[in-house]
């Protein structure tokens, strides 16, 4: 499991990067994991450019914090993985939906990296706009399907 502190620690370096480096971490994120940022650009394609633009950076911010927490180089994440896991997050949220106010959450992974994104969710953007629910839940989805590709693989479960 990924913990807060590494969460945080991820944050915090990430917030100290030049503009040339976000574009190179990006590059890179673009080399290793191409079908996780394919997989975010084709369900955020008919989306408004905020959301695709905070898809791409929240997955590349579980992506990094993935990363931090390896001591062995992360392999590519596949196409059959990411189609695995996104049946996974369409269960996980079934679930939630089925039960409605008396829902309780499925049991959670990665609660660190989820809540991380949960509470990136919450904050107003760069423009001070606030996303509305379905957007939100727009992401959360896509971001739920990324964080169990990239930590199935992290810990050999591919």
């Amino acid at each position: 499991m990924i913990s807060s502190e590494l969460v945080d620690r991820a944050c915090v370096e990430v917030d100290g990067y030049t503009e040339d480096r976000m574009m190179s971490e990006f590059n890179t994120f673009f080399q290793e994991q191409p079908s996780i940022c394919d997989f975010v650009t084709e369900l955020t394609s008919e989306s408004s450019l905020k959301i695709q633009e905070l898809s791409l950076f929240l997955s590349y911010m579980v992506f990094k914090t993935v990363k931090m927490g390896q001591t062995e180089s992360m392999g590519t994440i596949t196409s059959q993985s990411i189609e695995a896991a996104y049946r996974e997050s369409e269960g996980w949220i079934e679930r939630i939906n089925q039960d409605g106010d008396e829902a309780q959450i499925p049991p959670e992974p990665e609660p660190h990296l989820v809540q991380y994104v949960i509470s990136e969710l919450n904050q107003p953007l760069e423009d001070g706009k606030v996303l509305e629910d379905e957007e939100k839940g727009e992401v959360f989805f896509v971001l739920k399907t990324v964080i169990s590709s990239l930590t199935r693989s992290s810990l050999g479960q591919i």
